[in-house]
């Protein structure tokens, strides 16, 4: 009984282990709208969301990388008013780690991305552009965790300035769709699904959509990726509609 117990304990872990480049894709997770803190741990006494971000990055990640970028950074964003007065330093920083190659630290870099963005709302609007294609350049990898760092970090962007977005929606699917376009089907999935959100969000549907269905009368090779973004906004729990299909 030992045995059989011993033998079936090193099989799950050999599956574990050789796990196809697919099926580690499967076991991707950006379901960012579930999975955003609705408990208030934030207290009012955390100063900046940035550099509570940091003072948890600083434990969790030891690398030379994230180390070079935290002496850049941590003494210029203890309080709010430093934040906004050293935000465009910050977000420059940023920009420069994030486009090292192979870098340890993407994890953090990318949580801290999000984190200047709560923090500056309005003030982060403009960069998004460039971190966008910042960390859609990170998206041609075989590192599964990489392409999830990557999508989640979009996804919360979209969360935390999708009122900023759907003002400007021509510009930013115009921005994004390149991604339906995309080779790789599971980047076309992953940017469908996180995208979503936003499109739900879209108070004039029909005006988005007439841009949606012009646009790829210019670029055909969207279709398929055009087609799982539809889908996935349609989508609801339980294998039902989204309330925003009934629109």
């Amino acid at each position: 009984m030992k045995i059989k117990s011993k033998s079936s304990y090193h099989k799950s872990e050999n599956t574990y282990r050789f796990l196809t480049f697919a099926e580690r894709l499967a076991n991707v997770n950006i379901d960012v709208i579930h999975r955003i803190d609705r408990t208030g741990s934030y207290t009012e006494e955390v100063e900046t969301y940035f550099s509570e971000g940091l003072t948890k990055w600083r434990d969790l990640n030891l690398t030379e990388h994230f180390t070079t970028f935290l002496k850049e950074v941590a003494n210029k964003s203890q309080s709010f008013n430093m934040l906004v007065f050293h935000q465009k330093y910050i977000v420059e920083s940023l920009k420069t780690h994030l486009a090292v190659k192979n870098s340890l630290a993407y994890q953090p870099l990318l949580d801290l991305v999000v984190q200047l963005a709560r923090d500056l709302q309005t003030d982060f609007y403009p960069h998004f552009p460039d971190f966008f294609l910042l960390v859609t350049s990170l998206l041609d990898t075989k590192d599964t965790e990489v392409l999830e760092w990557a999508f989640t970090c979009l996804s919360y962007l979209y969360k935390y300035l999708w009122r900023l977005m759907v003002k400007d929606m021509t510009n930013i699917y115009s921005l994004y769709s390149t991604l339906l376009a995309h080779k790789k089907e599971h980047i076309r999935n992953f940017a469908a699904e996180s995208f979503s959100f936003l499109m739900r969000k879209v108070p004039d549907l029909d005006a988005l959509l007439n841009h949606i269905f012009s646009d790829l009368e210019q670029n055909p090779d969207k279709v398929e990726g055009t087609g799982q973004l539809l889908f996935e906004m349609c989508k609801g729990v339980r294998k039902m509609f989204h309330s925003c299909a009934a629109t």
